[in-house]
């Protein structure tokens, strides 16, 4: 505790105290000597009774000292000084910037974040009759938020705050509470409340607001200054793009470590409410690591999946929600234009090998071929997708009723098939020419630079494209969109659009017998990745999901199936053309919970001067800078020593 005087020139009066002195000498009268008869009795009376007298004289004398003394310092105002931050005024204009952002759910050994920024919040409304503007760093403020009220009502709308599920924005909060405090005329306070977490300062820039009203600002740190550590599932990824049902898959998980010592954490994986697996993962200090699950669904259609990290102290992003469109197997129907009694002979060896490369179970395809007279029995609705090889005289009329149910057909051309059978397609926008033998001059394939369609579809098989020899091929001339095309620039791949499908027209043949494609590495995605396209098989079936704040994919009104109401999790929208999920997570940024320091801090607010204190377990009171008025006290001593000083004079009165 400090004393300091607000009017300290007046500290001079105290040379007024000798005044008593003086006049107390002054008026003492001198003792006149005169002789009497020596009259023992007589001079023993008087000098016992001149004792008291003397005695009384000096307890006047200081008690007119002290009345100067204490009127001179009444009037100096002394001030009991409390070192602290500052001063809590107790009127005035208080602007409270609430930290409710994402990161303040982290968990301390005395408790929640979140719950110590309230009680840290509630203590800087105590004894404080001013006007109070609350404005929470996340999330919208209420109508009854977004006004000055008195202190009661700040204490009810500051347990209506929730705990945010995004990241706080710092530098729209300061900015509306210089806004609210410019034309005030008063003394003017801003309270923040915060951990301090780096992402809600970063962005912080006060250039752009103007021109800023003199305020005191405290800061009041809930946490340490040093780096929280923390765990949070970064990324999933599914390799192979696409779940098929009754498909083995296999997920990539990514965890990264946000802290600044190594460890190991539990990973597990959830389908629905259903433990699926689980393992652990070591991670270095501040890196990411890599963990893989395998997993089948069965059944086609949209499910929910969970992955788990074993719990820390951020709880909130230990979960991270995906969603699964699993699609059913692609039933392909394949029509041997040139059937052989070796199956390595037919037309149709390397593109069944294409689309089943491993196990029939493990492909997304499910195939079956026929021959060109088993077509006509056939029941085409129950198939995906239609190729037809080397086929000599197609039933146009049964390719047409196809086409119109969605399903995609593939032509694959050859030493059988007539050109003008297929010139008379009327869906085809092409006309096939003449066979085209390059003899021992082959073309290689590229894809055709010009068109979009042809880059998406076709990336990274360039290099293994231009591998390949073309013999021979059909001139086909028409308007269709060609997708790859040979070193002179005729086309070796079209499609075109044919109703609600496609058609797509290879101009050589299936197997080796016009070309090598079938043996080179292009061939197996290059046959995959057409009829998945074409069958609408091109999204990821994994959705990462958004982070919270962004906006939903679709539009409409979804309905949240899992995760805390509101917050993150699968949300399910319905549409016109079906059902949709997405998933939605915590924001990446609000797992880091490095702090930013003092120093970059103070260089943000330049020359405005800026306090930050640590929030302790013990409150505000040891921080609390303080000042009381002694005056009132003074005068209470002032009033005691008149009346002691009165009632002495008056008893000498009294006595003679």
């Amino acid at each position: 505790m400090n004393l300091t005087f607000v009017n300290p020139l007046l500290l001079w009066g105290l040379a007024a105290v000798t005044l008593p002195i003086l006049i107390h000498r002054i008026a003492k009268k001198k003792p006149v000597v005169q002789k009497f008869s020596a009259v023992r009795l007589l001079l023993q009376s008087q000098q016992i009774m001149a004792k008291p007298r003397r005695l009384r004289h000096l307890l006047l004398l200081a008690l007119r000292i002290l009345a100067l003394a204490a009127l001179v310092f009444m009037m100096a105002r002394p001030v009991l000084m409390r070192p602290g931050v500052a001063p809590f005024h107790r009127d005035g204009a208080r602007v409270l910037i609430f930290d409710n952002s994402f990161s303040m759910g982290y968990n301390e050994d005395r408790g929640r974040r979140y719950e110590i920024a309230k009680k840290a919040l509630r203590e800087t409304l105590d004894d404080f009759g001013g006007r109070i503007f609350m404005i929470p760093t996340a999330g919208t403020q209420t109508a009854k938020g977004a006004a000055w009220v008195q202190s009661r009502e700040a204490q009810q709308y500051a347990d209506t705050i929730p705990l945010a599920f995004g990241g706080g924005n710092i530098s729209s909060a300061l900015q509306t509470a210089y806004q609210q405090l410019k034309n005030l005329r008063m003394h003017r306070q801003i309270f923040i409340i915060s951990d301090m977490a780096h992402s809600d300062w970063q962005d912080l820039d006060l250039t752009g607001f103007g021109n800023i009203p003199e305020a005191d600002i405290i800061l009041l740190r809930i946490g340490g200054a040093g780096r929280d550590p923390n765990f949070r599932i970064n990324d999933i990824r599914l390799p192979d793009r696409e779940v098929v049902a009754g498909v083995a898959t296999r997920l990539a998980v990514t965890v990264s470590n946000l802290s600044d010592q190594a460890d190991t954490r539990q990973v597990e994986i959830y389908l629905g409410d259903r433990k699926v697996d689980q393992k652990a993962i070591a991670l270095p200090t501040g890196q990411d690591a890599t963990v893989y699950f395998e997993f089948l669904i069965e059944k086609p259609g949209w499910q929910d999946g969970e992955i788990r990290l074993s719990p820390d102290r951020l709880a909130l992003d230990d979960v991270f929600y995906f969603t699964v469109k699993v699609f059913d197997k692609v039933n392909v129907l394949v029509i041997d234009g040139d059937p052989r009694a070796s199956l390595k002979a037919s037309e149709s060896y390397f593109l069944l090998s294409a689309l089943n490369p491993a196990a029939v179970e493990r492909s997304p395809f499910k195939t079956r071929v026929i021959t060109t007279d088993e077509m006509a029995r056939a029941d085409l609705r129950h198939y995906h997708a239609i190729f037809l090889l080397n086929v000599a005289r197609p039933d146009f009329s049964r390719l047409s009723s196809f086409l119109e149910t969605g399903g995609p057909v593939f032509f694959f051309l050859g030493d059988r098939i007539v050109p003008e059978v297929y010139n008379g397609f009327p869906l085809a926008p092409w006309q096939i020419r003449n066979r085209i033998d390059l003899g021992e001059s082959p073309e290689t394939i590229r894809p055709n630079g010009s068109r979009k369609e042809s880059l998406n579809l076709l990336t990274g098989l360039a290099d293994n494209l231009k591998r390949t020899s073309i013999q021979t091929y059909f001139k086909v001339e028409g308007t269709a969109t060609s997708l790859l095309q040979l070193g002179n620039e005729d086309p070796l791949l079209l499609e075109a659009a044919a109703g609600e499908s496609k058609i797509y027209l290879f101009t050589s043949s299936a197997d080796l017998a016009w070309n090598d494609l079938p043996l080179t590495a292009a061939y197996l995605p290059l046959l995959q990745g057409l009829v998945k396209h074409a069958v609408g098989m091109t999204e990821t079936s994994v959705d990462a999901g958004i982070q919270f704040g962004e906006p939903l994919n679709e539009k409409g009104t979804p309905a949240q199936m899992k995760g805390p109401r509101g917050g993150p999790g699968i949300y399910q929208f319905r549409l016109p053309s079906g059902e949709v999920r997405q998933a939605v997570n915590p924001p990446a940024e609000e797992s880091d919970l490095a702090k930013i320091s003092e120093d970059e801090l103070k260089k943000k607010f330049g020359t405005i001067d800026l306090k930050v204190v640590e929030y302790t377990q013990d409150g505000l009171d040891a921080q609390r800078a303080g000042s009381k008025e002694l005056w009132p006290a003074l005068l209470g001593l002032l009033l005691t020593v008149l009346a002691l000083e009165m009632a002495l004079a008056n008893a000498r009165l009294w006595s003679g």
